[in-house]
């Protein structure tokens, strides 16, 4: 399915993007305040001792009762960061038409540089993939320069991180965490989609206040319910320097075809590879599947080659179509998830992985992800990378 433009336009509020200093001479990028544009800096720590710098822009005037969350592009020699290219005039337009925006930069890019090394190296993966920082006999500072070609998967703890945060700030009502909007650009959109196939395997278990060496009780639907649509602005099948193509293509089909998450894949209509990669996952999807898939297919972006978040180039059209031409009318058709208190440190969360040949969706094997008191689920990265057991 190939999605179509409708002609109303959009009153676009527009955010510069300016560079400053950071921390040890880094340069960091980070939003410029806007006529009509309210945002605050925030920051939010990782399972594994990260501390995550991230922008938050409050509902404009809670129209849409969703909130929507960025993940940006990057690539191992490029760098990357949450303002780059034309990120914060998305969220500036997003934010006017009702919905709340987060956005974060990755750890080891843009600001997100600074580890706890007391949490930090008590975890092999970080221990064994990110060689130390010249000079920093602490470890008390990150950088994706540092990273071994497999530790780039280890980012989608950010993104639970994220969501977290999200949790915290819906139980003090500031959002509604059960309406999510993800929009991943490049190889963030690859750690979108693996953190989206997590959530749909990961549920509550309603035991209040269970121990540890309590077993698990009934188990809430999974967490992705809460996921009202993916936008991907160029997935790739890589992640660092690795083609993980068919680890992508099977991620997006737990999501947009077990769960029914509405899944948008954009890319330059010039973009040979974005295009066919785009059109594989889908097929994958859709094949066999009875019926239509609402709000699942491909949108070409004409006249370009671009990639990942260039795709926002103001000339391009592209924020017209997610907003107006995308996630009104599924938004409208959706209509607001109730909002649910979250509490999420008073309850034990585990992943299901559904037993072959079965029909029964919690017949299969659980991990636990996340014990009472713990703030943010671990997601179990060795059933999503199966060949690296």
């Amino acid at each position: 399915m190939v999605f179509t433009s409708r002609s109303r336009l959009t009153a676009a509020a527009l955010l510069a993007v300016i560079l400053a200093s950071g921390v040890g001479g880094r340069a960091t990028a980070q939003p410029a305040k806007a006529d009509k544009a309210d945002f605050k800096r925030v920051s939010f720590k990782t399972h594994d001792g990260v501390d995550l710098a991230g922008t938050f822009y409050p509902s404009g005037g809670g129209k849409k009762d969703a909130t929507v969350l960025f993940l940006h592009n990057f690539d191992p020699k490029e760098g990357g960061n949450s303002h780059k290219d034309d990120w914060d005039k998305l969220a500036a337009t997003l934010q006017k038409e009702g919905y709340s925006v987060l956005s974060f930069d990755f750890r080891g890019f843009g600001e997100s540089t600074t580890v706890d090394p007391n949490v930090f190296l008590k975890y092999p993966h970080n221990r064994d993939m990110v060689r130390p920082g010249k000079g920093d006999t602490k470890r008390e500072t990150i950088d994706q320069k540092n990273f071994l070609p497999a530790y780039y998967r280890h980012l989608v703890y950010d993104v639970a991180a994220a969501k977290a945060f999200l949790e915290r700030k819906n139980d003090g009502k500031e959002v509604n965490a059960s309406n999510i909007i993800v929009i991943g650009a490049g190889q963030g959109a690859t750690v979108g989609a693996l953190w989206v196939a997590s959530e749909c395997r990961r549920r509550r278990d309603t035991t209040p206040m269970a121990g540890p060496l309590v077993p698990p009780g009934p188990l809430n639907d999974p967490e992705a319910k809460d996921i009202a649509a993916c936008v991907w602005l160029g997935l790739t099948p890589r992640l660092g320097n690795q083609d993980i193509g068919n680890l992508v293509k099977n991620w997006t089909r737990i999501a947009a075809r077990e769960l029914k998450i509405p899944m948008g894949f954009v890319y330059g209509k010039g973009d040979t590879k974005g295009d066919n990669f785009a059109k594989d996952c889908l097929k994958n999807i859709t094949n066999g599947v009875k019926g239509k898939l609402d709000f699942t297919g491909d949108k070409a972006i004409e006249d370009t080659a671009a990639t990942d978040s260039k795709l926002l180039a103001r000339t391009l059209g592209t924020e017209k179509w997610i907003v107006k031409s995308y996630l009104e009318p599924l938004m409208e058709k959706r209509s607001s998830r109730e909002w649910q208190q979250r509490t999420t440190r008073d309850w034990r969360y585990f992943y299901v992985f559904p037993a072959p040949g079965s029909s029964n969706p919690l017949a299969g094997k659980r991990i636990l992800g996340k014990q009472v008191t713990e703030e943010v689920p671990i997601v179990p990265l060795q059933v999503f990378f199966p060949s690296s057991n």
